[in-house]
């Protein structure tokens, strides 16, 4: 009796040894991996890996054509002339009333565009594409840019034009009107604006 209980014991020995013999040889289970690659590419606005939830830019911020007091597409206040034609994004130079007048690019409109002492002063555009952040643009009404700028002042210019003149800092924004709809949007610095729309050209 003594015999078989001592057999049994060492049989039941020997089934726990393999038992944890072939769980110790068992691989451990694989951790899911996050790819470094998805973090950096998930397209903007969609949630990466950690929560972080990157913000696209703006529609505004990516439209060439919002027109502000301080330039329109590549036509900045400032803008050196030289990298403007270098760039082909004027052309036609030529002087007009103490400063330099040139044409802009096709892609956008061919605005006027007037440089002062080697810098950009002033912009004209027509193009119907072009329109500031508030959506006035050659089309709207003067009341309607008179209604989204309160602040601005009615000028006069030459054969009894009108425009309705919004000043930003050292810049403007002037809408040229006739029939009581704006006809051109001209932007720069104030004093150049003003001057280019009551003179009708120069700088």
């Amino acid at each position: 009796m003594t015999a078989v209980l001592a057999l049994t014991a060492l049989a039941g020995c020997s089934d726990d040894e393999e038992k944890a013999g072939n769980e110790a040889a068992a691989p451990p289970a694989a951790a899911p991996v996050v790819s470094d690659d998805v973090a950096e590419t998930a397209p903007p606005g969609i949630e990466r890996p950690g929560g972080i939830d990157a913000q696209a830019p703006s529609a505004g911020a990516l439209n060439p054509f919002t027109i502000t007091a301080g330039g329109f597409g590549p036509y900045q206040v400032d803008e050196p002339q030289a990298e403007l034609v270098d760039a082909g994004s004027v052309s036609g130079l030529k002087d007009a009333a103490g400063c330099t007048a040139a044409t802009g690019s096709v892609m956008f409109g061919k605005p006027d565009v007037y440089f002062a002492q080697g810098k950009l002063a002033v912009f004209v555009t027509k193009s119907e594409n072009a329109r500031t952040g508030t959506g006035v643009g050659v089309g709207s009404t003067l009341a309607d840019a008179q209604a989204k700028y309160p602040s601005g002042k009615l000028l006069s210019g030459a054969g009894g034009a009108q425009a309705w003149q919004v000043v930003d800092g050292t810049n403007a924004l002037i809408f040229s009107t006739s029939a009581d709809k704006v006809t051109a949007v001209a932007g720069g610095l104030a004093a150049s604006v003003e001057k280019n729309f009551t003179s009708g050209t120069g700088c």
